[in-house]
């Protein structure tokens, strides 16, 4: 039998999987990413679910966390490697998944959509009870290192709890044995590998777009900051966020909104998550799916099929 916090997995799995295919036809060259990033969110709410953290969508060496900002006048190019990542929640409990599009079919980069993609299918194919972590990194290795490319070894896959987004336990890319946590009834995980040719590791951007509310701060705060504070803490909790959002919901006035942000970043109201570049600046490619092991020992996954 599957326990209601299990039906809400598949549920904001069902979400995800039709923003995917929402993205999927909206993604051509020209095309503002601005314009499918409102788009493909709006499908979340209107599956009846959440949005658990803004679109990722990050461009060749851009590994992660690019995300389209206020007034973005960034298009879908001719060519390259375009990562679509996509969280959906319901009654907190998240689905994440993710995929890659070669935007010409460039025969070079396809290699790297089907190493990541092969990688998840083998570390899906062995994601059971009694499976050690490491033992999916293993695996995910393997099937990159066989098309010539390599893992990246500082991104990786995590648990999901109920709101909360990076659980505790992580998927790692390779074989890591610290990482060696065991798979039971009832888990929930996104497992994510990235393939690339250059060195497997990934550092931080200069710039962000995504921001998550860490604690409240009441000492030398304006009547105005705490009220704005806790406008992002009851809208958003402790997921990432957009400022794109708080634009849409008129939570700060859009003259003050950079400012706000900066000052609660400083003041560790905020935590910002800056884009993770691939160390050599070689395209990457990323596929992920959340994977849930309900109490019979089935496997449920946010598969568009």
């Amino acid at each position: 039998m599957i326990d209601t916090y299990i039906q809400d997995y598949v549920k904001a799995g069902k979400a995800v999987i039709a923003a995917k295919k929402l993205a999927r036809k909206l993604v051509k060259p020209g095309m503002l990413f601005l314009e499918i990033a409102n788009k493909c969110e709006a499908e979340i709410i209107n599956n009846g679910c959440e949005l658990s953290f803004p679109i990722n969508m990050s461009l060749n060496e851009i590994a992660a966390h690019y995300s389209p900002p206020i007034d973005d006048s960034t298009k879908i190019p001719e060519k390259g490697l375009l990562k679509i990542d996509i969280g959906a929640h319901f009654n907190g409990y998240i689905a994440d998944s993710a995929f890659t599009i070669n935007i010409d079919e460039d025969p070079k980069l396809q290699n790297y959509v089907e190493a990541a993609q092969e990688a998840l299918q083998a570390a899906i194919d062995l994601f059971s009870p009694g499976i050690k972590l490491y033992e999916l990194g293993e695996v995910i290795a393997e099937k990159i290192i066989n098309r010539g490319l390599r893992p990246i070894t500082n991104l990786g896959g995590h648990e999901l709890k109920q709101h909360n987004l990076h659980a505790g336990p992580f998927i790692p890319n390779y074989k890591e044995k610290m990482h060696d946590q065991i798979l039971k009834l009832g888990d929930a995980y996104a497992c994510e590998p990235f393939a690339t040719s250059g060195m497997g590791k990934v550092e931080n951007g200069k710039k962000f777009y995504i921001f998550r509310f860490i604690k409240k701060v009441k000492k030398n705060m304006s009547y105005e900051h705490l009220a704005y504070m806790n406008k992002i803490e009851n809208n958003f909790g402790n997921l990432p966020f957009s400022p794109r959002w708080i634009e849409k919901e008129n939570l700060i006035p859009k003259n003050e909104l950079q400012r706000t942000l900066e000052f609660f970043v400083s003041k560790k109201i905020i935590d910002k998550y800056h884009i993770l570049v691939e160390k050599t600046k070689e395209p990457v490619a990323q596929e992920e799916h959340t994977i849930v092991i309900d109490m019979d020992g089935n496997k449920i996954v946010t598969t568009e099929e």
